[in-house]
């Protein structure tokens, strides 16, 4: 699901009035968000109230996530430049020899064309 825009808004006290949770004064609403499965279909999910302190935590797990997420990307890219690295150096002394190794060869190639699973 694919969410367009989310938007905050605190709460104004005479909103709270008799609330039974006036501590949840945070208005955290989606905005339009289009199912992937049904095509032109748009839903609206409903706002959620939290605390202040639960928005300051969803920002600080949101980043920790973000930096993971980020963090693993880096090091998938460095290990794929590395193999890329070893296939660039196998192939050349390959073809440095005059008689290239078919076999040796045909792994660059199939590494190249199918990177699949990083192995060292």
């Amino acid at each position: 699901m694919l969410i367009s825009r989310i938007s905050l808004r605190l709460l104004p006290s005479e909103e709270l009035v008799g609330d039974p949770f006036p501590d949840a004064c945070v208005q955290l609403a989606f905005g339009p968000a289009r199912p992937s499965d049904e095509v032109g279909a748009v839903a609206v999910p409903e706002s959620v109230r939290i605390t202040p302190a639960d928005l300051v935590r969803l920002r600080v797990e949101s980043g920790l996530a973000l930096g993971e997420i980020r963090a693993e990307m880096q090091r998938a890219e460095i290990a794929w430049r590395q193999q890329l690295g070893h296939w660039y150096d196998d192939g050349r002394v390959a073809v440095e020899a005059r008689a290239p190794d078919i076999s040796l060869l045909q792994r660059v190639l199939d590494g190249l064309r199918n990177p699949g699973p990083v192995s060292t």
